[in-house]
């Protein structure tokens, strides 16, 4: 199963549109493993090819405060999530499957934990349960749930996005940043690294910035290879996918590419 979590920037390899609205919402309460007390809030939007972002809230932390999960819905109404903290660090693995949806009394989790890589912990998800019925809106979500999910203004976009995994081999933490700068109206500089293991890197060419459509682009041929991807920029993160064929990535080290999930960090 952790296998299969590393994998999830990697399955975010989808074009998304900011313009879409059609969402579900999922909402499940109780204490993880019968031992942690927490509150798992998200929704699901299908414009956005099943992208999946929400928060995670542990009422009896020493502070607690919404956490940022990022991920995806898969096959078979299973999810997979990363619980980010404000400076990219990814502290919890989620990985579940929801059942009974069409239950009077709201969805189930039918299997499912979550894990952190750096402690070895890890904790059912199957004792959650949700509190409302299947009408899913956001009418019922917690008090302190922010829509996730909305594009960033492209005046506003931040100037750094970042995040960082633990590496079980090097037992240190490696993940990846991206910086921009401005290069006229709607269009930006960039400055991309992404190193969970091996190096995916490249910049922008001087003469051919990236050009927003609202708030995503498109950059081809970012190096000799012919390596194009895709990034789509929310309130509080982005999302890039790999857009050019799997022969584009032989240019980085052992085919890593800069599909991930990344924080915004500096405004």
């Amino acid at each position: 199963m952790r296998k299969i979590m590393i994998c999830i920037c990697m399955m975010l390899a989808v074009a998304l549109d900011c313009s879409a609205d059609g969402k579900t919402y999922y909402r499940f309460e109780g204490k993880m493993g019968g031992k942690v007390s927490v509150v798992i809030a998200f929704q699901v939007s299908e414009d956005y090819d099943d992208l999946a972002a929400g928060y995670i809230y542990y009422p009896k932390a020493k502070n607690p405060a919404p956490i940022l999960l990022v991920g995806n819905k898969l096959a078979d109404n299973r999810f997979m999530l990363r619980e980010y903290q404000p400076d990219g660090k990814i502290t919890g693995d989620l990985y579940f499957q929801i059942a009974n949806e069409d239950a009077a009394d709201g969805p189930t989790i039918s299997e499912g934990e979550w894990s952190n890589q750096q402690s070895d912990a890890t904790y059912s998800l199957t004792t959650l349960s949700s509190p409302y019925d299947m009408a899913r809106t956001q009418m019922y979500m917690p008090d302190w749930y922010e829509d996730p999910m909305v594009c960033e203004d492209p005046a506003h976009i931040g100037r750094e996005y970042s995040y960082q995994i633990w590496h079980l081999g090097s037992q240190d933490w490696m993940g990846g940043h991206v910086s921009f700068r401005g290069a006229g109206k709607n269009k930006l500089h960039f400055d991309i690294c992404n190193a969970p293991s091996h190096i995916a890197e490249g910049k922008s060419d001087p003469g051919r910035p990236a050009v927003l459509e609202g708030s995503e682009f498109e950059y081809k041929d970012v190096n000799e290879c012919g390596y194009s991807f895709h990034c789509t920029i929310f309130k509080k993160f982005l999302v890039i996918n790999t857009t050019s064929d799997y022969d584009t990535l032989g240019c980085f080290g052992a085919f890593t590419a800069f599909d991930a999930v990344y924080i915004k960090t500096k405004d």
